[in-house]
Order: structure tokens, then C-alpha cells, then sequence
């Protein structure tokens, strides 16, 4: 079965890097897994095997034809079609279920952006992103990677980089290393203002991401607000810290 560039396929397939991937997530018997592209079945083998609910969504028809033949005990354990448009409501009601995938490059921020949707559901993901998207969600203030998408990670999630991973573990071989993050849930529920507010801060601020903070907040602070802030206006935005981020959150103008 081969790769579709189409599709941003790169298969693992080292089984002793796949088990260290499982061991990695702690994979129990009773959790409820759902698998973003399962491939051609070598991870999903050893999940199968350990979780007694499984669920994998592909969105190639010829690996979701291979994948229902290669399992014919699980055959209705693969959906197919976009993870992009899945209501995990469908497969698992009302119920909390872990994710886990191999995670092609172009669709990373929208899958993030769906797994945000359906957060109150999640317990957790295990993403093996491309070395520098992954980066960029666990940096922080102090690192080189840090941007709008680490704040929104970190407001949302305990980012942990669990395994740095060769290019060479992947067939076809990508041009970049790969990281395997554990994204845990830092909330139960989400405060969607909240959220919506440091979105709009963020973008704001990160726009003019090499100007001192005090060049972007007229656009989205009034005067006597900016006054309130207990922040050196003369930093750049990649020098604020989360709760430096919120504490500016908290005064953004009302959009009506």
C-alpha cells in the first residue's frame, strides 16, 4: 500500500518505536480511543489488542477498505471520511475518549482547532506532529518558538513533548523530525469569553509580533484600561506570559 502525497501520508512502521508510543500514552483496557488516520493498521494492531473501545476515522478509501480486511474482527471499528467533519457524539454519546494519531503537517492547526470543539469530551491527545509545528504548541515565553499558537495551547493544555522521532522511522522519509506531544486538558470546562478574548488579544498583539505591546493594544484596549495594565508596554509580545496575555484579556472592549 503506498503512500498518497495527497493525503501527507508518512507510515510507521518500527514496531519497537510503535510500542514505545503505546507505552508512552498508557493505554488501558477501558479507555475509549479514537485513532486519526489509522494508516495501514500498525499502531492501531497494538491498540486493538490493549483497549476494549476503539474507533479509527480515514479519509483514504483504498487504506479504509485495507484496514477493514486486515482487521475482520474490528470491521466496524473504521469510519470513513474527515475527521474535520466527525461529531465524536456518533460514536461515543455523551462519553470521554482519549486521541491519539500520526498527524499529517497541513491539517494540524485545524485539527487542534477540532479537538478544541469537542474539548469537554476529550481526556487527552497524543499527536505525533512535524519537530517544529509541535514546537511552536509547547514554547513558551523563554523559548524561540513561542507565538500565538503556544498562548492558546497553554491556556488550554499541559503540552509535553514525549519523544523526539527520526525522519527516518517514516516511510516515505519526510524532509523534518517528528515530536510525539501529550496535550492534556488543563480545564473541565472551557470559559468560551474568556477564550474569544485572548484569541482577539493574541491576534492583535502577535500581528505586529516585533513592535513594543503598547503600538497594538490602542486597537483593542480603551485608554483608561491600558492605564489599569500592570505590564511593561515596552515588551514585544513573545516576552508576555499567559497570564500577562489574560490579565489583558480580561479588559478588551466589549464586541456588543
Amino acid at each position: 500500500m503506498q503512500a498518497k502525497k495527497r493525503f501527507g501520508q508518512n507510515f510507521l512502521t518500527d514496531k519497537k518505536l510503535l510500542e514505545d508510543l503505546v507505552n508512552l500514552i498508557n493505554v488501558a483496557s477501558n479507555d475509549r480511543v479514537l485513532e486519526i488516520g489509522p494508516g495501514k493498521g500498525d499502531l492501531t494492531k497494538i491498540l486493538v489488542n490493549i483497549c476494549d473501545s476503539y474507533f479509527g476515522i480515514e479519509l483514504d478509501k483504498d487504506l479504509l477498505i485495507f484496514l477493514k480486511k486486515k482487521f475482520p474482527k474490528n470491521i466496524n471499528a473504521f469510519i470513513g471520511g474527515d475527521i474535520l467533519k466527525l461529531n465524536p457524539s456518533e460514536i461515543y454519546a455523551s462519553k470521554e475518549f482519549r486521541v491519539i494519531g500520526n498527524i499529517p503537517y497541513n491539517i494540524s492547526s485545524p485539527i487542534l482547532d477540532w479537538c478544541e470543539k469537542h474539548y469537554e469530551k476529550i481526556l487527552d491527545m497524543h499527536f505525533m506532529l512535524q519537530k517544529e509545528f509541535a514546537l511552536r504548541c509547547a514554547g513558551n515565553e523563554k523559548t524561540s518558538s513561542y507565538g500565538r499558537l503556544s498562548v492558546i495551547c497553554n491556556y488550554l493544555y499541559e503540552v509535553t513533548i514525549l519523544k523526539e522521532v527520526s525522519k527516518e522511522f517514516f516511510n516515505p522519509e519526510p524532509k523534518v523530525d517528528s515530536l510525539f506531544v501529550r496535550f492534556y486538558p488543563k480545564k473541565k470546562k472551557v470559559n468560551q469569553k474568556e477564550l474569544h478574548n485572548l484569541k482577539k488579544v493574541t491576534r492583535a498583539l502577535f500581528n505586529k509580533k516585533r513592535k513594543k505591546i503598547s503600538n497594538s493594544l490602542e486597537d483593542i484596549l480603551h485608554k483608561e484600561s491600558i492605564k489599569k495594565l500592570n505590564l511593561n508596554l515596552n515588551l514585544r509580545p513573545d516576552e508576555l506570559s499567559l497570564n500577562e496575555f489574560l490579565q489583558i484579556s480580561a479588559l478588551v472592549k466589549d464586541d456588543g
